[in-house]
């Protein structure tokens, strides 16, 4: 047990020392960062795809706000009869709004919820410009020789010389 252990340890010690010395050997590649988010807000086609989005979701919105407007009422309505109506009315009353209530939360979900009308569309008209800003970036780092591009938000420090935004915007003929 004892030759065994040992024996482990020395394998141990070896990974250790050569270890480094493999990775050392290994060529290391030019780091880079870029800006996606201030690219994509340059690009004309965000502002068009904003406003097509806005105009998607102005009529769900305008809807959402009337059945909201009609719970309230609904509501308002209740609390004044609520006091001359009998138990079955009241709980017939409260049902009904109850289930107002309900169908605003469904209609909300299908509209503005994750999944709905509306996140689609915004995937519809942002996938293809954010697929434009990758490609142009993938260009860029491939012509200046960087081996992996980071998103400039998630890194501590970098010098300004391994910042491609820039480049890239002029890649996309963006004025900054």
């Amino acid at each position: 047990m004892n030759m065994s252990r040992r024996i482990v340890m020395a394998v141990g010690l070896s990974m250790v020392l050569i270890a480094p010395q493999s990775f050392a050997a290994q060529e290391t590649g030019k780091v880079s960062v870029v800006d996606s988010g201030k690219i994509m807000q340059q690009l004309p086609e965000t502002k068009q795809a904003e406003a097509t989005l806005q105009a998607t979701a102005a009529p769900f919105q305008k809807e959402l706000d009337r059945l909201n407007q009609d719970y309230q009422k609904s509501i308002a309505a209740y609390r004044q009869q609520a006091g001359s109506m009998t138990k079955p009315a009241r709980d017939a009353k409260e049902k009904e709004i109850a289930l107002k209530g309900q169908a605003i939360e469904k209609y909300q979900q299908e509209k503005f919820g994750r999944g709905g009308m509306v996140e689609r569309k915004q995937q519809e008209l942002i996938i293809p410009i954010r697929q434009k800003v990758l490609a142009a970036v993938e260009s860029v780092a491939q012509s200046e020789g960087f081996t992996l591009v980071l998103e400039k938000n998630i890194a501590i420090y970098v010098t300004p010389a391994n910042d491609l935004t820039f480049k890239v915007m002029n890649q996309l003929n963006i004025k900054p």
